[in-house]
């Protein structure tokens, strides 16, 4: 796990704060380098297919879409991978709309996909956010009153999974 410190999560709903277990307060900035570590390790933690050379043109700038948001993420130490529950943990850009400072987000199970099939076909963004909320412990409304900045980590960690 890099940049680890202490991190505060929020209870849900409640307001209050409590210490998530093993992560530490974080510094500023990570390297590329060491953000690209992270992002390998994730993929292979999630068995996320990240060998470019065998994608199509379309697939690739696919993914390095979605790799480019989640290294901004992890360079900016508000996405840190760990590897003993596989999850990460995320801090809010902008807490003040999430109402929370960080999140943990855990590899889907098969109940993810069951929460997305709550929602008919033409729901798409439904559909996404119940996979989250079945991913992170959330409800579905949470995800609406995200800021952008937040949000769009949170759809590329969806789009890499359901893409492999």
């Amino acid at each position: 796990m890099f940049g680890v410190g202490k991190n505060d999560e929020t209870n849900k709903g409640t307001g209050n704060t409590v210490a998530i277990p093993g992560v530490e307060k974080r510094q500023e900035k990570i390297d590329h380098e060491l953000a690209e570590d992270e992002f390998e390790r994730f993929c292979e933690s999630w068995e996320i297919d990240n060998d470019t050379e065998n994608m199509s043109e379309e697939d690739r700038d696919e993914f390095n879409s979605q790799k480019s948001k989640l290294m901004n993420a992890i360079k900016r130490n508000r996405l840190v991978f760990h590897d003993d529950d596989e999850s990460f943990s995320y801090t809010f850009a902008k807490p003040e709309k999430s109402k929370c400072d960080n999140i943990i987000i855990k590899r889907p199970q098969g109940s993810a996909l069951i929460e997305m099939d709550r929602y008919k076909e033409r729901e798409g963004v439904h559909k996404t956010y119940a996979m989250l909320g079945a991913m992170t412990g959330k409800d579905t409304k949470f995800f609406s009153g995200l800021d952008g900045i937040d949000l769009k980590v949170f759809m590329a960690v969806i789009q890499l999974f359901l893409a492999s």
